[in-house]
């Protein structure tokens, strides 16, 4: 028994079971299969139920709890007419696509405050210059507002495979018993509207022998997990020592029980670790389904744990996110680093491409020839003198030409002169900035009406209870 019980974990789904039985026993009632008085009686304890804290016992599951629970209050022959039309297989799977419903909706309201978070950061930092990098090597100025979007627009993403999601969670397999449904007339539409669901799974074999919906859930959680934890290592690598563009807050580090000076962004590593177990968590649960027969399998047993502790460790690395980014300090001084020049490479390149007609791969190459002469002489572009320049690039340089490469180094300068559509331009940001707000507060309004729809599906439970 206790290798097999799943009571523990059965807890999370307590309550929407209960609520399946309920509405599984009004559709008794109206279908003729037992008396008025009868469902009236095994409703009132089922009710009681609802608040019910199952502790651990001898009890193979919860569904068998409340199967005793009810029992036990209305008597055998009032009781027993409880998994009357129904099997286990129908109801656990039912009150897991239940309880997802509404931690997808929490997730996703959880990720927009992040949203909202980096949203009212990049605000600040619209001018602040900071390098963009490829191959962990500084490539092109940016702004750092230009950063937070970048993570932002992949977290709005995130939103919308919870959204899409959360209609293949939200589909009733009630009814369909243990794989075949049942010859009582049972209506499997009422059953779905009172427990909220918009549409039926309509094959019953495949309602209780599918859990691709949880997979899908649980890839979710692992694409959101990918990016999270490239944010946090985002992070770690800003603020370490050597680069220093961003400063943890205080309260979001420790210091090492030996080395007094040190900072470590310890939160953020566990965020990165936590990331990995979610990710884990995908591998091990479709590694479980693999191979695995049509119908209901307890191995299915085993991949429900494994979404709940991805939801949950996603909310407490999104609540830590949340709370660090508003809070890092941001090197403003960035420009002035001299070696950051360098980064206006691409733009000079432009600028010959330009003013000098050249080829873009000429520019390229000679643009590459400047900065290696630049270097070997201990030299960045700015320290380099327009006979420099035409040394270096075996070519004379127009002076409006020499004014616009030193324009380029002005990386403030620099980023208002990105012309394309999502580009680091201040007013590229801005724009950005609204539309991602915009989106938000739609994502947001359509939770709540999600949401909305809920209660009112309970609402309709408890009227339809009074029989």
């Amino acid at each position: 028994m206790d290798f097999i019980s799943s009571l523990e974990s059965d807890k999370r789904i307590a309550f929407s079971t209960v609520l399946v039985n309920e509405a599984h026993v009004i559709a008794l009632v109206k279908a003729g299969a037992i008396e008025k008085p009868d469902g009236r009686r095994i409703l009132r304890a089922l009710r009681k139920l609802e608040g019910y804290n199952f502790p651990e016992r001898d009890a193979e599951d919860v569904h068998v709890v409340i199967e005793d629970y009810v029992t036990k209050r209305t008597g055998r022959k009032v009781g027993g007419f409880l998994h009357l039309g129904k099997s286990r297989n129908d109801q656990v799977v039912t009150a897991i696509r239940m309880t997802m419903r509404n931690e997808i909706l929490a997730l996703s309201d959880q990720i927009l405050v992040l949203e909202f978070s980096i949203l009212n950061s990049a605000k600040r930092h619209i001018a602040t210059v900071f390098p963009g990098y490829t191959h962990l090597q500084p490539a092109q100025p940016i702004s750092f507002a230009h950063y937070l979007l970048a993570n932002c627009a992949s977290l709005s993403r995130d939103v919308d495979r919870l959204n899409e999601g959360y209609v293949r969670v939200n589909r009733s397999p009630m009814g369909a018993a243990a794989l075949a449904g049942t010859s009582f007339p049972l209506n499997r539409r009422l059953i779905a509207r009172l427990l909220g669901f918009d549409l039926l799974v309509d094959v019953s074999l495949d309602a209780v022998g599918g859990r691709d919906f949880a997979l899908e859930i649980l890839g979710t959680c692992a694409l959101i997990a990918s990016d999270l934890s490239r944010i946090a290592t985002d992070l770690i690598f800003y603020s370490s020592a050597e680069v220093g563009l961003v400063v943890i807050p205080d309260e979001y580090a420790s210091t090492s029980s030996i080395m007094p000076q040190k900072k470590n962004a310890d939160p953020l590593e566990l965020t990165r670790a936590k990331c990995a177990k979610i990710a884990a968590n995908f591998n091990s649960a479709v590694s479980i389904m693999h191979g695995l027969t049509s119908g209901y399998n307890l191995d299915y047993q085993e991949v429900t744990p494994l979404l709940w502790e991805s939801i949950d460790e996603l909310k407490t690395c999104l609540r830590i996110l949340t709370e660090v980014i508003p809070l890092l300090a941001v090197d403003r001084k960035v420009s002035s680093r001299r070696y950051l020049e360098f980064t206006a490479a691409t733009e000079i390149a432009n600028l010959l491409v330009r003013k000098e007609h050249l080829p873009f791969r000429t520019a390229h190459h000679l643009v590459g020839s400047v900065a290696r002469s630049a270097l070997s002489r201990g030299m960045t572009f700015k320290d380099m003198t327009r006979s420099d320049w035409e040394r270096a690039l075996g070519m004379s340089i127009r002076p409006r030409t020499m004014s616009s490469i030193s324009g380029a180094l002005d990386l403030r300068r620099h980023l208002r002169m990105y012309r394309t559509s999502g580009s680091p331009n201040p007013q590229e940001s801005n724009r950005l900035i609204a539309q991602e707000l915009h989106s938000c507060d739609r994502s947001r309004t359509r939770n709540a009406r999600l949401q909305a729809r809920l209660r009112r599906s309970m609402q309709e439970l408890r009227a339809a209870s009074k029989i």
